[in-house]
C-alpha cells in the first residue's frame, strides 16, 4: 500500500515539474566495472547506470551522457549546472560542492600489492610511504595521499591504468574497494589470487553517490531525491544491487 501511494506521488511530482528543464540534462561518468560497465556494442550498462537510467524513467526526463576521465567528468560537474555525476565517492571536502541525491554503495577502502612482494599486510598506513603507489588524479585516494605526506605517488587518467602498472610492477601498491578490484581484475585479465590485502584506509570508506552540480535548480535535485527514496523503499534498489551482483564488501 505505502509502495503504491509513493509511486502515485512521484507520479504527480513528476506531472507538476513536467516543464522544469526543456533540454536534456549533461550526466558525466567512467568506466567502473561493475558500476560502469562498456559493453561490446559500445553502450553502457552496470549497476550504478542501471539506477541512472531508472531515475531518468521516474522523473520523465531526457539526458545526454558523456563518459569521460574522472578529472574531466569531476571538473564539469563541478563548473557547469544541471550536471549529474555518478558514481562519486561522498567526502567532506565534496560535501558542499554539489547537491546529493542517494547512496549508491558503501565502499571499504584499502591497499592492495602482489602476493609476491608482499607475505603480510601492513603494519600501519604510515608503512606504505616506502612504496611506489599508483592513483588516479581527482579520485578521492589523491588528495588523501597528498594531505598525508606520500611522495611517490602515480597518477593516472583511469583506474584501469592502475591495476595494469600493478601486475607489470611498475608501482608497489594501488587502492580501491575489493568489489571494484575483483571486477576490473577480471575484466583485465589478470589473475585476483595473486592480489595481497594490506591494510584498510577508513579514512576513505565512503558512500559511492551520484550527485548534480552546485547551480542545478533545487527543484529538478528534490524532483531526483523523490524519485531515488522511491527506489529505496520500496525494495527496486535492493533488487538491482542483487541483478548486478552487488555486495557488502
Amino acid at each position: 500500500m505505502y509502495s503504491k501511494i509513493l509511486k502515485y506521488i512521484v507520479i504527480l511530482f513528476c506531472f507538476y515539474c513536467g516543464s522544469l528543464l526543456a533540454k536534456p540534462i549533461t550526466v558525466v561518468t567512467e568506466y567502473l566495472p561493475p558500476f560502469q560497465i562498456k559493453k561490446e556494442d559500445g553502450s553502457l550498462s552496470g549497476y550504478s547506470t542501471a539506477v541512472v537510467n531508472r531515475l531518468f524513467e521516474l522523473t520523465d526526463l531526457r539526458s545526454t551522457v558523456y563518459v569521460l576521465p574522472w578529472a574531466r567528468a569531476f571538473l564539469m560537474a563541478k563548473k557547469e549546472p544541471n550536471v549529474l555525476i555518478y558514481s562519486m565517492f561522498r567526502t567532506k571536502e565534496r560535501e558542499s560542492q554539489f547537491q546529493w541525491v542517494g547512496n549508491l554503495q558503501t565502499q571499504h577502502f584499502y591497499l592492495w600489492g602482489l602476493k609476491k612482494n608482499f607475505s603480510q599486510p601492513l603494519v600501519s598506513l604510515e608503512e606504505a610511504k616506502a612504496y611506489r603507489i599508483s592513483t588516479s588524479k581527482g579520485y578521492s585516494a589523491d588528495y588523501f595521499l597528498k594531505a598525508n605526506g606520500f611522495t611517490n605517488v602515480s597518477l593516472t587518467s583511469r583506474y584501469t591504468q592502475n591495476v595494469g602498472m600493478l601486475f607489470k610492477e611498475r608501482v608497489d601498491i594501488i587502492s580501491g574497494p575489493a568489489l571494484l578490484l575483483k571486477y576490473m581484475v577480471a575484466d583485465l585479465g589478470y589473475d585476483a589470487t595473486k592480489l595481497q590485502r594490506l591494510h584498510e584506509v577508513k579514512e576513505l570508506n565512503k558512500d559511492m553517490s551520484i550527485a548534480f552540480s552546485k547551480d542545478t535548480d533545487p527543484k529538478l535535485v528534490r524532483r531526483f531525491k523523490i524519485a531515488f527514496n522511491y527506489l529505496e523503499k520500496t525494495g527496486e534498489l535492493d533488487n538491482i544491487k542483487r541483478q548486478w551482483g552487488i555486495t557488502k564488501y
